[in-house]
């Protein structure tokens, strides 16, 4: 996830498209690949309500338009209703084991939480937050605390171990509770998306009101940071030059960790996320890509780096059962939307990537030599036409 990935695609376009029609008051429909009911508009919608509903088909647009420009992926959000190939790829409309748990809550929430949750998948404004504005310390990780040792001292694993500079790149958490300060939200509203200043404040108070109930998990449930991002440093307008940064969502751990794979999700993750830093400081992305396939070689790419250090006896040093694990989620956080730009490669792929990553590492001797960032992406590069190919085998 070399931009926030935004696992709750169901959720974000439950009722966009939509207006509050009576002709359209009793709709439901079930959403593509999860099986999830809709949420129907109510005939009678108040004020407020009606207001916000008739912003979203144009917000979204918005945020896409943003996102594209600064390479915010909100891929997931089409891919879960792309067409798919289920004989090559093994992709199928079955819902991955950690979107199913992540979606979960949402079944109980009324149409006021739908509108406040479309608002937060669509901006995404924690993440964004913590990727592209001021922040302060201490920092913890994990909406307790919980993840705070794994992800320091990964990060500080990774700095050692691959041969870029890495001193100036942050690791900043992003708490769902967060959003339940309005002013975080306008703050994102405003500076990053540029939106008025009037619907801002409008909606940063919605959401933070919505947000601050036991239905919303007081902005701490999973499906609201379920993202990580590594942001290279650049100048946004509105807010100068931002700092390199990765933004690791406490959701995207503990999502995982709801699914059993905790043991390894934030390490893999966050080594994932340090592989995009490491192709921003080499030069290893493919512009001259088309922008699927120059996804697809990004995403498995960083893949590759993150189960290299994760295997590799003087990084994270796991063995065969945590191995399977690791490449078990990748495998779920794989996708099949071929043709939207930021394709981040089938489940089979992504496990295939990493598993090959494992090979490199395992085979290695001596077991404690690294290999310099571009030998190890050398080897990705003449081994990448058979990663992506449909008939081989992991």
């Amino acid at each position: 996830m070399r931009k926030p990935t935004i696992w709750a695609a169901v959720i974000a376009t439950a009722a966009l498209g939509f207006t509050a029609t009576p002709a359209l008051a009793s709709t439901t429909a079930t959403a593509p690949a999860t099986g999830i009911t809709k949420l129907a508009i109510p005939e009678h919608l108040t004020p407020e309500q009606q207001y916000l509903l008739d912003q979203l088909p144009a917000a979204r647009q918005r945020a896409e338009a943003l996102n594209a420009e600064l390479g915010i992926d909100d891929s997931l959000q089409r891919a879960l209703i792309d067409a798919i190939d289920p004989t090559q790829y093994e992709c199928s409309n079955a819902t991955p084991p950690v979107l199913a748990a992540v979606l979960a809550p949402a079944s109980k929430w009324n149409f006021d939480q739908l509108l406040a949750a479309l608002h937060v998948l669509i901006y995404n404004m924690a993440l964004v937050d913590a990727a592209y504005l001021p922040q302060t310390g201490p920092f913890t990780f994990g909406s307790h605390g919980q993840y705070t040792i794994a992800a320091t001292h990964t990060f500080r694993d990774l700095k050692n171990f691959w041969d870029i500079p890495s001193g100036d790149i942050q690791l900043i958490p992003a708490h769902g509770r967060a959003m339940l300060d309005p002013e975080l939200n306008y703050r994102v509203f405003t500076k990053v998306y540029h939106l008025a200043d009037a619907p801002s404040r409008f909606s940063a108070d919605f959401v933070a009101k919505q947000l601050n109930s036991a239905a919303m998990g007081y902005g701490d449930l999973p499906i609201f940071t379920f993202n990580a991002y590594a942001a290279p440093g650049e100048d946004l307008p509105g807010v100068g030059r931002t700092p390199k940064r990765i933004a690791f969502g406490d959701g995207v751990m503990e999502g995982f960790d709801q699914v059993g794979l905790g043991d390894v999700a934030p390490q893999a993750i966050l080594a994932h996320e340090f592989g995009h830093h490491i192709q921003y400081a080499d030069n290893l992305m493919r512009a001259d890509l088309p922008a699927p396939e120059a996804s697809r070689w990004a995403e498995l790419s960083a893949d590759t780096f993150s189960a290299y250090f994760l295997t590799h006896a003087r990084g994270a040093a796991m063995q065969w059962k945590r191995v399977q694990l690791f490449s078990q989620m990748f495998f779920q956080i794989g996708d099949c939307g071929f043709t939207a730009n930021e394709h981040h490669g089938t489940p089979n792929q992504r496990m295939r990537s990493a598993l090959w990553a494992y090979g490199v590492a395992d085979s290695a001797r001596p077991q404690g030599h690294i290999l310099p960032a571009l030998t190890f992406f050398d080897l990705f590069k003449a081994q990448y036409p058979q990663l992506i190919a449909p008939d081989a085998t992991s």
